[in-house]
């Protein structure tokens, strides 16, 4: 209720609604010398609801209104919300400011000295022309201990899964060095890779928990410059991602896939020491679902070679996941590069 006053008393102080103006007859609200768009009616009524509501600044993040509720914590306009109320992560609000997507967070702790309390944050962005994030609105209440304590437990779990594939990461880098075998070298760094690539998967899949979706573009640019600068030789990763919000269970996966067709792309496509240029694409196709594209300019597969039969551990990689994913599996190649495509449903 709380967002849906602000966003009333927001759009009309923004678009203009005369002070004691009558809504037309068929609305079945008039009041006398009063109408309920009254912008300074709704700023009343927000100012007196029992929940902390706070209207911020969409590009500086400054705060710029706060009911009482709000100012009770010491959040008042002018101030940076943040500072002054800890439970509300920045993080979030960039998110938000970012994405022009409303966000969430449950059983936040404010850290108080005197006895934390919990809070259930929600963050709705309001949007002004052009799609541009004019302001955001930023609701909290307070939990109960019992959540909070469920998000501890699963903060815990995560954070010692984390530590466990770190753990395993490791291992296998003291037996890479201490083997002289070159093909097993390899064979170790390339485990030890995608290790790492699960472990930055799961990072995301905890921070989207309790929504159970989380933005894969970012995922994605992320991932892309990690392999930027870990792959063989100086190659250039082009990132072009539309939003495209998965399920959590699908980031492991996806993750494991777009690393396998960088890091063949990287090693296969160009000549020995030579630099190159790798696209990754991922956006909707007509049937609804995400297409994910990784293309190079280099010499193209070697005659023969189909990516849904090759032998090699990479490629049975990929296409276990794809099949995971109940999706589908291509490519095109020619002396101008070669193409893989991979089209997968968005649930």
């Amino acid at each position: 209720m709380a967002h849906i006053m602000a966003v009333t008393a927001y759009r009309n102080a923004e678009f203009g609604t005369e002070p004691g103006a009558e809504r037309p007859a068929e609305s079945g609200v008039v009041t006398a010398g009063v109408g309920i768009d009254d912008p300074a009616m709704l700023r009343c009524l927000l100012d007196q609801t029992p929940t902390p509501t706070a209207l911020v600044d969409g590009e500086e993040g400054c705060c710029i209104f706060a009911n009482a509720a709000f100012r009770a914590f010491g959040v008042v306009a002018g101030t940076n919300l943040t500072e002054r109320f800890p439970a509300l992560p920045s993080t979030l609000l960039t998110e938000a400011r970012q994405t022009g997507r409303p966000q969430r967070s449950r059983a936040v702790g404010d850290g108080a000295p005197d006895g934390e309390r919990f809070w259930d944050v929600r963050i709705t962005p309001m949007m002004g022309v052009n799609s541009v994030v004019r302001a955001l609105i930023v609701t909290v209440e307070e939990t109960s201990e019992s959540a909070a304590e469920h998000e501890r437990r699963l903060r815990d779990v995560s954070h010692r899964l984390k530590n466990t594939l770190q753990l395993v990461s490791s291992l296998l880098t003291l037996q890479t060095l201490s083997t002289k075998d070159p093909e097993v070298r390899r064979a170790l760094q390339s485990a030890g890779g995608r290790v790492g690539i699960v472990t930055q998967a799961h990072q995301h899949s905890h921070g989207a928990l309790r929504s159970g979706c989380v933005n894969v573009a970012v995922l994605l640019r992320e991932l892309c410059l990690e392999l930027e600068a870990t792959l063989p030789g100086a190659h250039r990763i082009q990132v072009a991602a539309e939003v495209a919000e998965m399920p959590v269970d699908v980031l492991i996966p996806f993750s494991l896939i777009v690393s396998e067709l960088v890091g063949n792309a990287a090693r296969h496509a160009f000549p020995a020491g030579a630099p190159g240029t790798i696209d990754v694409r991922l956006g909707r196709y007509e049937g609804g679902g995400f297409r994910l594209e990784v293309s190079d300019r280099g010499t193209g597969l070697p005659a023969g070679v189909d990516v849904a039969r090759a032998a090699t551990l990479g490629l049975k990689v990929v296409r276990a996941f794809v099949g995971q994913l109940r999706g589908k599996l291509s490519a095109d190649s020619g002396p101008g590069g070669t193409r893989v495509t991979v089209d997968f449903p968005a649930t």
